[in-house]
């Protein structure tokens, strides 16, 4: 049995695992955690709180990143399913075989990777990398010249951003759409992808604040 079969196989154990696991609200909660939809009005209050922590200037610089991030990600998501062609659960006979839960509607074959995990991981990353190196006060413009570390106003994005992360990429395994593998490397390549952009926008960051003065 090569290593890719083994790999396969504890990725296929270790999806089913998570999702036959049930305590009672999991089997109501999950679809509703999968659906990018429930998130919007989380959206907003996260833009809310971006406006009256750093004002409109630095809220819009970090929409743009957050933006180039998320389409990457999602585009580069969309361009490795097609070419890995890696079924999802649902449409793998060995899972359903084996007590798969299918909570969503199948949709398309193809899983990996998991675009959900790699989207909000770049989601997530791009606007704590960026926020915690802008000065805090909607007044305030200019670029912070050190990394002084997480300020304790800022804790709040830590938890929601874990929640968001987290609750997002179990569900999609936990309603069948995808393989803990997919997920995994979905999150990778979402983190990767915030930082890049993080990287990019802070060579810009001082030219883009001081033009938007």
């Amino acid at each position: 049995m090569s290593v890719w079969t083994v790999l396969e196989m504890a990725d296929k154990h270790a999806t089913l695992a998570i999702n036959n696991f049930s305590c009672g609200f999991t089997d109501a909660l999950m679809p509703v955690l999968s659906n990018r939809f429930v998130w919007i009005p989380a959206y907003i209050l996260l833009l809310w709180y971006l406006w009256k922590q750093l004002g409109w200037k630095k809220t819009l610089l970090v929409l743009v990143a957050v933006a180039l991030a998320v389409v990457a990600a999602d585009q580069l998501g969309n361009l490795v399913k097609y070419s890995a062609k890696r079924f999802r659960p649902c449409w793998d006979d060995w899972m359903v075989e084996h007590g798969l839960k299918i909570l969503e509607r199948k949709g398309s074959k193809y899983g990996f990777f998991s675009a959900h995990a790699a989207t909000t991981a770049a989601l997530a990353t791009t606007v704590l990398c960026i926020v915690k190196r802008l000065p805090v006060g909607a007044g305030n413009d200019e670029i912070k010249a050190g990394n002084d570390g997480p300020k304790p106003r800022y804790r709040v994005l830590d938890w929601f951003f874990a929640f968001y992360v987290l609750g997002v990429s179990i569900s999609r395994i936990y309603v069948g759409k995808h393989f803990l593998g997919d997920v995994l490397v979905g999150l990778a390549v979402g983190i990767l992808l915030g930082w890049a952009v993080f990287k990019l926008s802070e060579l810009a960051i001082k030219e883009i604040l001081s033009a938007l003065k």
